[in-house]
């Protein structure tokens, strides 16, 4: 599996969510979580993977040119799906906006 195959998920300090695929410098902003952004990682990224959709200006989301200040939180890749990124106590590195985005609950 290649690093373009995969989508990276990102949080801010906000609980807004970020999505990056491959290795393209450009990360989408879509928002703090609403309830319609609940749990669709998994689709967002598969369907972004397979053409049938993409983050854009006209959708209301915002690129971005830079990662810093955000936190890893999850990748997507076609063979793997979704991995969680997890911090060395094994709780997931998400904070309640991702892991809201993540489809995950706090006891995961």
């Amino acid at each position: 599996m290649s690093a373009t195959d995969s989508i990276q998920a990102y949080e801010d300090n906000a609980g807004g969510v970020y999505l990056q695929h491959g290795t393209d410098s450009t990360a989408w902003f879509l928002g703090p979580v609403t309830p319609d952004l609940n749990g669709k990682f998994d689709e967002d990224a598969s369907a972004w993977h397979a053409g049938d959709w993409e983050p854009g200006e006209p959708n209301g989301q915002e690129p971005t040119d830079s990662l810093d200040g955000l936190e890893h939180i999850a990748t997507w890749t076609p063979g793997d799906g979704v991995r969680i990124v997890h911090s060395p106590s094994g709780d997931p590195i998400a904070g309640g906006g991702g892991q809201a985005y993540l489809g995950i609950s706090d006891d995961v």
